[in-house]
């Protein structure tokens, strides 16, 4: 019962805030027109984190992977859709978190205008980690596995680069453990980067995951900036670097460490 009662306060008080957001977008942005923002990268790179914090802002309008009006089964429904809920958003930025359609970043920031993408990305041995607890031990090595079996037509409607799905394929062998699995799709996701050009792109940042907690004024304000909206101090409220190096480094075979790694290296510098 109580447990009942907390979640029907929570969706009134999220209720009330919705509102007292619509008055400010009505006040502040009479117009209506907003701007869509791509969040991408891999899963479990601290992005919920990232927009929920946004999201505090009335000048954030929020979509977030799992809801229906945007996403069916976590992808992101096609143009027309988007582009009515955009239309309808009110507030300046309308945020969506097409995840596991980041392989359509460089589309969506062609096709919606004024579009801008923020891509985050985390420290692949903690990404690993919290991948196989959050999705289960196999999660992400089938994954991987249907992507050597069926030449990557998960991504069928906008097939990846050649690039990233040789970088899997070089690495992938039928031995590798769940982990290691975890740490290809890691590589596969976090390459798109550089492999779809977004990295040469003015339209997407670049945003690392450590940085952000440990320095979040800083790295909201860096976002925020890019974005040319106004600033916070709600959006880094509650921030903090406790989730960084939390369990021990997952196994891996040396190609595979290796070549984590030296993206990894390659991102944070590109990010810094």
């Amino acid at each position: 019962m109580r447990e009942k009662f907390r979640s029907v306060q929570y969706r009134l008080l999220a209720k009330q805030d919705e509102l007292k957001k619509n008055v400010q977008r009505r006040l502040h942005n009479p117009g209506g027109v907003s701007k869509p923002v791509f969040l991408v990268g891999c899963g479990r790179s601290g992005t919920s984190m990232f927009i929920w914090q946004l999201e505090k802002s009335w000048q954030i309008k929020l979509y977030n992977e799992d809801h229906p009006a945007a996403f069916d089964a976590y992808r992101l429904r096609d143009d027309a859709v988007i582009a009515g809920l955009i239309e309808q958003s009110q507030a300046p930025f309308t945020l969506l978190k097409p995840i596991l359609d980041t392989v359509q970043t460089m589309h969506l920031l062609n096709h919606f205008a004024d579009s801008k993408a923020i891509f985050a990305f985390r420290h692949f041995t903690d990404v690993i980690n919290s991948s196989l607890k959050k999705f289960g031990t196999y999660n992400r090595i089938n994954h991987v596995k249907g992507w050597m079996e069926e030449d990557f037509a998960e991504f069928a409607v906008c097939p990846p680069p050649e690039a990233s799905k040789a970088v899997v394929r070089k690495l992938w062998q039928d031995d590798l453990s769940p982990e290691e699995g975890a740490a290809l799709y890691w590589l596969f996701y976090n390459r798109l980067y550089y492999d779809l050009g977004l990295h040469d792109d003015p339209r997407t940042i670049l945003i690392c995951y450590e940085t952000l907690v440990t320095k979040p004024r800083e790295q909201f304000e860096k976002v925020i900036a890019f974005l040319e909206a106004e600033f916070e101090e709600k959006m880094v409220d509650g921030v903090h670097a406790k989730s960084i190096n939390k369990n021990d480094p997952p196994p891996l075979r040396p190609a595979i460490m290796l070549a984590c790694a030296a993206l990894y290296e390659q991102m944070s510098q590109d990010a810094a």
